[in-house]
């Protein structure tokens, strides 16, 4: 199963700037770009992406959602996204894969 973060903005240069400070290098985004999408073959892998929207939301105007394969988009707030987090992991961690000695 993947998971597709989408994320938008209406203003120019902003996702631009909010990716490049994520990732912390240069992005190949257009400066104009309103829209960015990627997906994640392994869903827990988002979890990073989302929280950092969110923790941000002060500093950036994004509006994110997600969309597991083809089915129905999910708006993530910051009154939702511990919730939505929460059920990430419980709907994809596999406690079996995970070993302590």
């Amino acid at each position: 199963m993947k998971l597709k973060i989408n994320l938008w903005s209406r203003k120019n240069g902003e996702l631009k700037r909010f990716l490049e400070s994520y990732y912390d290098r240069p992005v190949d985004v257009k400066e104009d770009a309103g829209e960015w999408t990627c997906t994640y073959v392994k869903p827990l892998d988002a979890v990073d992406m989302i929280s950092a929207v969110i923790d941000n939301n002060d500093k950036y105007h994004l509006i994110l959602c997600i969309q597991l394969d083809e089915g129905q988009m999910h708006f993530i707030n910051s009154d939702n996204h511990n919730d939505i987090i929460k059920d990430m992991y419980n709907l994809f961690y596999n406690e079996n894969t995970v070993t302590l000695n």
